[in-house]
C-alpha cells in the first residue's frame, strides 16, 4: 500500500510540475504563424541583399528563440557561420516576434526565462559551421601574438572558457590593436558609429581580418570608426566586400579600440577560425544620419572558429585566462 501510494504521488507531481523549455513543443498555429509573418516581412525590406530563412527555434511555451540562417537574396545560398536570434514572447494567444535591429531586443530577451536562455548557446552550436579537426596544422595555430603592440598592456574580460571557441575580448591599456600574426588583411571596416547592444545588430561594428594562411583568419572587431592607418586605406576598399591583400606584420598596428555594434563598453573582441564572409545587412538604424534606413552595411566576420595559443601560452591556458587578467604583450616571447 505504501509503494501504491508512494508511486501515486509521484506521477502526481510530475503531471503538476511545469514542463521545461526541452520537453514543451516548441511550435503552435499562433507561434508558427507570427515566425511566418515575421520573417516574411523582413525578407520584403526594400534594399535588402538577405533573406532569412528559419532553422530551428526553442521553446517554453510562453517565450521562444527562433535560430535563422542568413542567405544571399541573389543565388539562395546561406552565409556559412552566420545564425541570427529571433524573439518570441507570448501574451494570451499573441505572439510578439522581435528581430535583431529592433529597438526592443535586448528588453525582449530580459522577458525569456532563465531555464529556455540557458539553452540558447548548446542550441546555436549546432546550426553554426563548425571548424573541422585538423584542417589547419595544430603547431601553426601556437605562433599567435597578443594583439596588441609589444610591450603594451591588455586586461582579459572573457576568454575561450567564458566566450567561446576562439574568442577573446580585451580591455586595452591603450587603444592600439595589433595584428597577432603575420599574414594579409582581406577586409577593413571602420565607417559605422553606433553602440548597437540594445537592438543586438551585431553588424554595426567594425572590423579587420587578417588571412595567416588556408584556414586561418583572425577578425578584431568593435574598433574605433575611422581609426585604420592610411597604409591600410590606401590599398583596401574600406567597408566594402571586394576583397583586399595587404601585407602586415604580427605587431603592426591596425586600428584603435572601440564600442562600435553589439558592445557594452570600449573594448577589442578578437577571434581565430577557418574562414571568413562579408554579409549585406541594411542600416535599419540609421547609422550616417541621412534619413534613410535601405542603405546597406557591409559586416565582416569569421566561422569554423578555433583555439590558438597566444604569447607563447597554449590554447588550453588561454582558455584557462580569467576575468582581469592582466597580460603584458613580448612579440616573439
Amino acid at each position: 500500500m505504501k509503494r501504491f501510494l508512494s508511486l501515486c504521488f509521484s506521477l502526481l507531481c510530475l503531471a503538476l510540475a511545469p514542463l521545461s523549455a526541452a520537453q514543451t513543443p516548441p511550435d503552435s498555429p499562433e507561434l508558427d504563424a507570427a515566425v511566418t509573418a515575421a520573417i516574411t516581412h523582413f525578407n520584403r525590406q526594400i534594399g535588402t541583399l538577405i533573406q532569412y530563412r528559419e532553422a530551428e527555434r526553442i521553446s517554453d511555451g510562453e517565450g521562444a528563440v527562433i535560430f535563422v540562417e542568413v542567405l544571399n537574396r541573389a543565388t539562395g545560398d546561406a552565409y556559412p557561420g552566420v545564425i541570427d536570434w529571433l524573439y518570441g514572447l507570448r501574451s494570451g494567444d499573441t505572439w510578439t516576434i522581435t528581430l535583431q535591429g529592433d529597438a526592443g531586443y535586448r528588453a525582449a530577451y530580459r522577458q525569456l526565462a532563465d531555464a529556455l536562455t540557458a539553452q540558447f548557446d548548446a542550441a546555436d552550436r549546432q546550426y553554426r559551421t563548425q571548424a573541422v579537426p585538423g584542417r589547419v596544422p595544430p603547431a601553426q595555430l601556437l605562433n599567435y601574438e597578443l594583439p596588441f603592440p609589444d610591450t603594451t598592456y591588455g586586461t582579459i574580460t572573457r576568454s575561450y572558457s567564458q566566450h567561446g571557441t576562439g574568442k577573446v575580448d580585451f580591455d586595452l591599456t591603450g587603444t592600439e590593436i595589433s595584428a597577432s600574426k603575420d599574414g594579409e588583411i582581406v577586409f577593413a571596416s571602420d565607417g559605422q558609429r553606433l553602440q548597437t547592444y540594445q537592438s543586438g545588430a551585431w553588424w554595426y561594428w567594425n572590423t579587420v581580418i587578417i588571412r595567416h594562411g588556408d584556414y586561418e583568419y583572425s577578425l578584431y572587431g568593435h574598433i574605433l570608426p575611422d581609426s585604420i592607418p592610411a597604409w591600410i586605406r590606401a590599398a583596401c576598399p574600406i567597408g566594402q566586400p571586394t576583397p583586399c591583400s595587404v601585407p602586415v606584420r604580427a605587431g603592426e598596428v591596425i586600428a584603435l579600440e572601440g564600442n562600435t555594434g553589439n558592445s557594452t563598453n570600449p573594448h577589442l573582441h578578437v577571434e581565430f577560425g577557418q574562414g571568413y564572409g562579408v554579409v549585406p545587412y541594411l542600416d535599419v538604424l540609421d547609422d550616417d544620419g541621412d534619413g534613410r534606413r535601405d542603405e546597406v552595411i557591409y559586416a565582416g566576420y569569421v566561422y569554423g572558429e578555433h583555439n590558438v595559443g597566444l604569447n607563447g601560452v597554449l590554447p588550453e591556458a588561454v582558455a584557462a585566462w580569467g576575468y582581469l587578467t592582466v597580460l603584458q604583450s613580448v612579440l616573439g616571447g
